[in-house]
């Protein structure tokens, strides 16, 4: 009877949350034990940059696909439809964040140095053996599953491991990381655009493969965990998402970062085929995306330290719904589509770095790169289906040009997320000015 009695006790209220907030995260901290570097240190820093570059290379070049994208369905395959092609990105981003949960289960057991250089080594690879694919399947799995389940090592260890070495700047230091994917969908979809243009397709997959290896495997060893890697007595702990914490967490990234690379993948063939601009417009979109994206994460990280994740979430995910629905869906022009592409990059690519800050509150980062695996595997299913069904509706409803219902589409995605993350925040406290 005690033990069921201690299942079934309720979970904190929020005061007593707030109250006891040492209480929850510091002993997390205390668990880490370093000889040599302390957190909120200059080492510690030193691992915030690195993660910066891994994600750099992993989601930023995940972010310039863009590029890629426009490429395949204007050029190299003019007569497939569009929503063949797609299954390229969206298989390469459902499985870089799919193999989160292997990724966070592995951590607990092998040195994340080790991990994050071989799936470096990996994401190189593919990105040669893609150079060599002529047809759609064999880039959906080179391209595709192959590189996203590479680069999954790199990309989750990067942003997760820094967060066991910093604690008063936390927001900060998610900002610093993630806008590594902001400077890398902007060089990156630069120097694509330019290689293909210059030399082909083949060899900018070629050349881009041997940079993101040599960035990758060079700063790996930084990608040190403060403390070593133990089997832990459960290595599948899924007790977690019964938590209701947990649930609104994984219910509002569902809804929110589904509809995160929608604009990445449809901008560039829309200045194309509704506006009749050049592909180079294209291109220019989705740096814009990812530059704000730069001041948005930095933005967005010094804001919820001051005022807490979760309500900075709330306004950064509605403000990316009034960009989808307020700007680009009712204004059909190239100061619409960049002013729409510019608020999305402010607040939409800031979406998946700010849940991670708001699971880093509510759980402490012991285990943060598993409990986060769970949630980038709900990501990872809403972005394959939200992808297929936004491109099936524009060959479908739209006759490949009609961009209204994919938008629609994505901006009402938006908007539910934001009600459940308001909902959360009333369930975690009624004060207005509290600190979510």
């Amino acid at each position: 009877m005690a033990e069921a009695d201690k299942r079934l006790a309720p979970v904190p209220s929020a005061s007593t949350l707030d109250d006891k907030e040492d209480e929850i995260i510091k002993p997390v901290f205390d668990e880490f034990a370093d000889s040599e570097h302390e957190e909120d240190g200059w080492y510690a820093w030193l691992v915030v940059l690195a993660g910066c570059i891994q994600a750099m290379i992993t989601l930023g070049a995940s972010r310039a696909h863009g590029v890629y994208q426009e490429y395949y369905v204007i050029d190299e395959f003019a007569h497939a439809p569009t929503a063949a092609v797609s299954w390229i990105g969206s298989v390469q981003n459902t499985m870089l964040n799919l193999c989160g949960v292997f990724v966070g289960i592995l951590s607990q057991i092998y040195d994340a140095r080790i991990m994050c250089a071989a799936g470096a080594f990996c994401m190189g690879v593919s990105f040669i053996l893609a150079s060599f694919s002529t047809q759609i399947w064999q880039l959906v799995l080179t391209q595709g599953m192959l590189y996203g389940s590479a680069a999954s090592f790199p990309y989750i260890l990067g942003v997760t491991v820094p967060l066991q070495w910093i604690r008063k700047r936390r927001g900060l230091a998610l900002a610093v990381v993630y806008m590594g994917s902001g400077v890398g969908g902007m060089w990156i979809s630069m120097v694509t655009r330019a290689c293909i243009d210059s030399v082909g397709r083949a060899w900018s997959n070629r050349i881009l493969g041997l940079v993101m290896m040599a960035l990758g495997v060079g700063l790996a060893p930084l990608i040190k965990a403060r403390r070593p890697a133990r089997r832990p007595s459960k290595i599948l702990d899924f007790s977690v998402v019964r938590e209701w914490r947990f649930v609104f967490i994984a219910a509002a990234s569902f809804f929110s970062m589904g509809p995160n690379t929608i604009p990445y993948i449809l901008m560039p063939t829309y200045v194309a085929d509704v506006l009749g601009q050049s592909g180079k417009l294209g291109s220019t979109l989705v740096t814009i995306i990812n530059v704000s994206g730069i001041f948005g994460r930095f933005a967005a990280g010094v804001l919820s330290d001051r005022f807490g994740p979760v309500n900075m979430l709330i306004i950064w995910t509605l403000l990316a719904a009034y960009s989808q629905l307020g700007i680009w869906l009712p204004f059909r022009s190239v100061a619409a589509s960049i002013a729409s592409a510019a608020l999305f990059g402010v607040t939409g690519s800031s979406i998946v770095g700010m849940i991670l800050n708001a699971l880093s509150h509510q759980y402490g980062v012991s285990r943060i790169t598993y409990i986060s695996g769970l949630i980038y595997m709900t990501y990872s299913l809403s972005s394959l289906g939200v992808v297929q069904t936004t491109t099936l509706m524009l060959d479908t409803v739209g006759h490949g040009t009609d961009y209204t219902w994919p938008i629609v589409y994505t901006g009402l995605l938006l908007v539910v997320a934001t009600v459940i993350l308001i909902v959360f925040r009333i369930k975690l406290s009624r004060k207005l000015l509290a600190f979510w």
